[in-house]
């Protein structure tokens, strides 16, 4: 049974080992691309790019723990591995609550955010290609655009209208993108709860492996 345990466990944190890399190497990747935005450093942007870099940190080192403490035998690094899921099994508990229960949080995030980039002429561009990924015009409608400019923009309206007005034009960016993201963020709160499931599992054969290797011990002495 625990050699079982143990190359499963052995497999399964090389598996997120190599996960925790790509999440690093995507993090990085999306914070140079985001850096390179004028006026863009302080937005949720780069805040999620970092996310993704310190999360595939710590998955990198809390798997790698896992896997030689696992390979080696090692009864001192599978209880700190342990320990370290028992971590973020919690810190992800938080996170899922606020996921289901933060939704007013998030909106007041986006609506903030949104003005601040429609309001600021170096973001025009970045603003304009929020609209097409999620098809909506100005904060609020196109009538944000009063004033602003003497037309709107082509972003604001279906490809397929040969000129884009208020009558054809998509809703506020606003409440389109607080929509979008209070939709998925049960998704993903629910791929939070699956994951803890597994962390919980792994840290249990973590704590059997570890048992079994220090009664071994005892035995042989």
């Amino acid at each position: 049974m625990c050699f079982i345990v143990k190359y499963v466990l052995l497999i399964a944190n090389f598996i997120f080992t190599l996960a925790g890399l790509t999440l690093l190497g995507l993090g990085i990747a999306a914070l140079v691309n985001t850096s390179d935005l004028s006026g863009v450093a302080t937005t949720p942007l780069n805040a999620i790019a970092i996310s993704i870099i310190v999360l595939g940190a710590v998955v990198f080192f809390i798997a790698f723990f896992g896997c030689c403490g696992s390979m080696k035998e090692n009864r001192c690094l599978l209880l700190t591995y342990a320990l370290c899921l028992l971590l973020l099994a919690g810190a992800k508990i938080y996170l899922t609550v606020l996921m289901f229960n933060g939704a007013d949080s998030v909106g007041e995030l986006v609506e903030e955010w949104i003005t601040k980039a429609f309001n600021n002429n170096e973001l025009r561009d970045t603003f304009h290609a929020i609209e097409n990924t999620f098809e909506c015009c100005g904060t609020n409608g196109p009538y944000s655009y009063i004033g602003v400019l003497p037309a709107l923009p082509p972003s604001c309206c279906p490809d397929n209208v040969s000129q884009c007005e208020s009558s054809n034009a998509y809703g506020g960016c606003i409440n389109i993108v607080t929509d979008f993201l209070s939709k998925y963020s049960g998704v993903f709160g629910s791929i939070f709860a699956s994951i803890l499931a597994v962390e919980f599992v792994a840290m249990l054969f973590a704590v059997m492996l570890a048992c079994n290797i220090g009664g071994k011990r005892r035995q042989n002495v």
